[in-house]
């Protein structure tokens, strides 16, 4: 189940960032300025927003295999249709449809993942699950300059359709009977989960990081080569880095979180803090060898508390809306990174890098504020060295 769900989250997230490796490429391809790829990646993102609510009322209610089933066949229509288009306005739409079908797997393997394990070991486990797109997005850096410079730039989507039906034959092996919540919420219980104050500022503060995330691996690339004056294919090696250290951080923190008793917010806080400071320190350095470090220790803070946010929320959610809390948590966590790449090109192309990576810092200290008035809920005691 864990594998299944981990492969449903790459193929979703490979669709959404590997554009931003080629920018140059998709720019040449469609006549649009090299900025109009930031909306390119922030177009799954608006799909994937429309539907998390109401995915969420389906997830608690019917089983998540044949839900990811029907998800997974129509985000596979969407890559082969792409094959074909010539018009951008078309491919954004394509784009958007996209995100809706994925996005939908993206949750429902949280979702799923939060099922399955118990309580002393979710918050790993969910730290696992969110260590998938740090996998995808290091597949797609390193890997699409090479095929969109030699099969064009429509061609590095069909692996992430791929990826998805793998990972729905994995979780129908892998269950042992329906995926779903043991009570289904009522439409009151429903509309009150929408409404949880505390699932609200955790999504809040968790929008925040994804926005500084899909920030750094949206542009980077592009300051790779306009700042540093790296080569296309080697300035997406170093984008590279920034989901590679979320590797290791993701399940990291997750498990740091079970060790202290069940805590989540010291990990999300801490992450948060040190993260945007070095962020924010990146245009101030130079040479590449700083801007790595930099760029390293800043995105493994940051990404420290990706699974955590995840678990604290289902943690906060009341009986049963288990999975309307996460879509709820998603829908606002990811319009963070929705905004970030349009935001992004357009504070890069005005006030300049500078501008860019101080405003993304002040987004950081924002989400970190939101964690403030949250209490915690008694969490899963330590997990013991014998465990």
């Amino acid at each position: 189940m864990l594998a299944g769900c981990f492969l449903l989250s790459v193929g979703f997230n490979g669709f959404i960032i590997s554009p931003s490796s080629i920018a140059p490429l998709f720019a040449e391809r469609f006549a649009v300025p090299q900025a109009a790829v930031g909306d390119v990646v922030s177009a799954v993102f608006v799909g994937t927003i429309l539907t998390q609510v109401p995915g969420g009322y389906l997830l608690d209610r019917y089983d998540n295999r044949w839900l990811v089933t029907v998800a997974t066949a129509g985000f596979v229509a969407v890559v082969v249709a792409i094959q074909a288009v010539s018009s951008f306005s078309v491919f954004l739409g394509l784009r958007v449809l996209g995100g809706v079908t994925a996005g939908f797997l993206f949750t429902a393997g949280a979702n799923a993942v939060g099922q399955v394990f118990d309580a002393e070991r979710t918050g790993f486990a969910t730290g696992i699950y969110l260590a998938s797109p740090s996998v995808a997005f290091v597949a797609a850096h390193a890997t699409s300059p090479l095929v969109g410079t030699t099969f064009g730039p429509l061609a590095v989507f069909p692996l992430h359709g791929l990826s998805t039906v793998l990972g729905t034959a994995l979780v129908w092996a892998g269950a042992r009977g329906p995926v779903r919540g043991d009570d289904a919420p009522t439409v009151g219980e429903f509309a009150r989960a929408l409404g949880n104050r505390s699932v609200i500022l955790v999504a809040l503060s968790a929008g925040t990081v994804f926005a500084m995330y899909v920030f750094l691996n949206t542009w980077v690339p592009t300051y790779g080569q306009e700042v540093l004056e790296l080569p296309l294919w080697l300035a997406g090696v170093v984008a590279a880095l920034v989901p590679l250290v979320g590797i290791a951080a993701r399940p990291g923190g997750g498990w740091v979180s079970s060790r202290i008793g069940g805590r989540r917010r010291p990990v999300l806080v801490g992450g948060l803090v040190v993260g945007l400071a070095l962020t924010v320190a990146i245009p101030f350095v130079g040479g590449v060898a700083p801007f790595l470090a930099l760029l390293a220790a800043g995105a493994f803070s940051l990404q420290l508390g990706f699974g955590v946010y995840y678990v604290l929320a289902g943690e906060l959610a009341a009986a049963g809306t288990e999975g309307t809390s996460l879509t709820l948590m998603t829908t606002i966590s990811f319009t963070g990174s929705l905004v970030a790449p349009v935001a992004g090109g357009r504070l890069i192309a005005g006030p300049g890098w500078t501008a860019a990576f101080v405003a993304f810092g002040v987004i950081g200290a924002v989400g970190a504020l939101a964690l403030v008035p949250v209490s915690e809920p008694g969490g899963a005691r330590a997990v013991s060295a014998d465990d």
